[in-house]
């Protein structure tokens, strides 16, 4: 008997184990794949813009506009910085955009702001219907 306790105790022990085999790996008729929760709209800035230039025009007359508020914002703070973001609907127009983007940080220059001050940036926005370029200030 004092030989059969040991394997008894070892028996006992894995009661609570079950055998593995085919069902244990595979997954169980009853687990159904969950959709994905929907996903919030992708926000390129949060910020509101000191002054957005359209260009569903090829040349749009932006220069009194953005002197107006590039004075205004150097009157609040005089140590402001600007990022002029170009947006635009794909990468097909980078170049331009970058084009864009450096003619409104060159007016900005023309109003006295130091080119340390300025920031450019280009992103894409798929639902924009025309091109555009966008100064934050920070």
């Amino acid at each position: 008997m004092t030989r059969l306790a040991p394997v008894v105790l070892a028996l006992l022990s894995f009661t609570g184990c079950t055998l593995i085999d085919q069902r244990t790996f595979a997954p169980s008729p009853e687990a159904k794949a969950q959709p994905a929760p929907p996903q919030a709209p992708v926000v390129l800035d949060a910020r509101t813009p000191l002054v957005t230039i359209d260009y569903t025009v090829p040349s749009p007359d932006y220069g009194q506009l953005l002197h107006a508020a590039v004075r205004a914002a150097e009157a609040r703070d005089a140590d402001v910085q600007y990022d002029v973001v170009s947006v635009m609907k794909d990468t097909t127009e980078v170049a331009a955009g970058q084009e864009r983007a450096t003619g409104v940080m060159r007016a900005i220059m023309r109003d006295r702001v130091p080119p340390s001050r300025i920031h450019l940036g280009v992103r894409t926005d798929p639902a924009l219907v025309a091109s555009q370029v966008r100064v934050y200030v920070r």
